[in-house]
């Protein structure tokens, strides 16, 4: 069977740099459906023909990225297959917000199938990947971090397989959205003019003119104009990075 997954991704490779058509590679070990490579935005995405018939389609360039673990991205996406959320139940729930839940329970999948075949180095590849992208997600996908912690409660005890129940839950988040600060209004108000305002001459001089302003460019008076010494002032922000909260599976 890992003879199998090895000549396929060797073809995936050769072929990567040969055209941007779609191209038939064969078929996955892990679930028996045929694997069609082609320019995919998302790397790597289960699907339906219009027959129904179901594949995957993945990007020439996840099988020529050496940093990407190959053997894990096709078990995600037979287990989108698998699970059902390719299915129009599981396409209705994808639309309704069931976009992380999904891709968390992929992820399970994948880890722990790798798992039974011995094949560590890529789960371990794909929990690093994960764990670099962080705290933040686009698109209703969960965050890196949390795919990454999902994995390992996946292959160090978590879920039925080892008599545990999990379920994902919203947890609230306590990052900040903004490291510096929040802007507001500057609360330090200041004269406009440091040196004074400049106002017609009220004295009055005798000259051979009779009399006239003692000075022709005016009185200076202290500043009669407030502004803002800053443009703006920063304090503690309030506002969190996720208000949603973070999704974090909970074993019992």
């Amino acid at each position: 069977m890992i003879l199998k997954k090895i000549l396929l991704l060797t073809c995936l490779i050769f072929m990567s740099h040969n055209s941007n058509a779609d191209v038939f590679a064969g078929y996955d070990s892990f679930c028996g459906l045929p694997v069609v490579v082609g320019s995919d935005l998302q790397t790597a995405t289960a699907r339906t023909d219009k027959y129904g018939n179901k594949f995957i389609h993945i990007d020439p360039k996840a099988m020529s990225n050496w940093t990407t673990s190959r053997m894990f991205t096709l078990a995600h996406e037979c287990a989108h297959h698998l699970i059902g959320h390719t299915t129009p139940l599981g396409q209705k729930e994808r639309y309704y917000g069931g976009t992380s839940k999904q891709e968390l329970e992929a992820d399970c999948w994948a880890a722990r199938k790798l798992e039974s075949i011995g094949v560590y180095r890529d789960i371990d590849r794909a929990i690093l990947d994960n764990a670099k992208q962080g705290h933040f997600s686009s698109g209703g996908y969960p965050t890196g971090m949390e795919r990454a912690q999902n994995i390992i409660n996946c292959v160090e005890g978590g879920g039925d397989d080892h008599g545990q129940v999990c379920e994902n839950e919203i947890q609230q988040c306590y990052h900040e959205a903004h490291s510096r600060g929040d802007k507001v209004d500057c609360s330090h108000p200041i004269q406009a003019h440091s040196r004074g305002d400049i106002v017609p001459c009220q004295h009055q001089c005798q000259s051979q003119w009779g009399w006239v302003p003692c000075h022709n460019q005016g009185d200076v008076i202290p500043c009669q104009h407030v502004v803002p010494q800053h443009r703006y002032d920063l304090v503690g922000c309030e506002h969190v990075a996720h208000p949603r909260g973070h999704l974090k599976q909970v074993c019992n």
